[in-house]
């Protein structure tokens, strides 16, 4: 079975740094059991933005599925790199939803970047 996934990018949160941009953006894994049983899901995730542009101090600070898709989200965000900023960057946010069709159930997070993974 191929998985396919795809990221859309709909909003930037927390801009502290106006010169800061993502550089690079890894697509987490859609679960293949998720995909199997039709389960989509959003986590929220904090993280900072190193003076070398890595990401660090990654955490999932909410989460539904009960916490099926954290570890994916969490890995996928681990290989994301921004343009480097001046001093590290804390409190970065980003709802990760998993989905499964191009009208996902609307994440309860707002005010966060949103990062649709797509699971065909």
């Amino acid at each position: 079975m191929l998985l396919f996934s795809f990221v859309t990018f709909q909003s930037i949160a927390h801009q502290t740094d106006a010169a800061v941009t993502p550089v690079k953006r890894a697509v987490p894994l859609y679960p293949k059991y998720a995909i199997k049983k039709r389960i989509e899901g959003t986590v929220l995730v904090n993280f900072s933005i190193e003076q070398d542009g890595n990401v660090s101090d990654i955490q999932v600070v909410a989460s539904d599925q009960d916490g099926l898709f954290d570890a994916s989200a969490i890995l996928g965000v681990q290989k994301w790199l921004y343009t480097k900023p001046a001093q590290k960057i804390r409190n970065n946010y980003a709802a990760i939803e998993f989905a499964l069709t191009d009208t996902p159930a609307t994440s309860q997070f707002t005010n966060v970047e949103k990062i649709q993974v797509r699971g065909e």
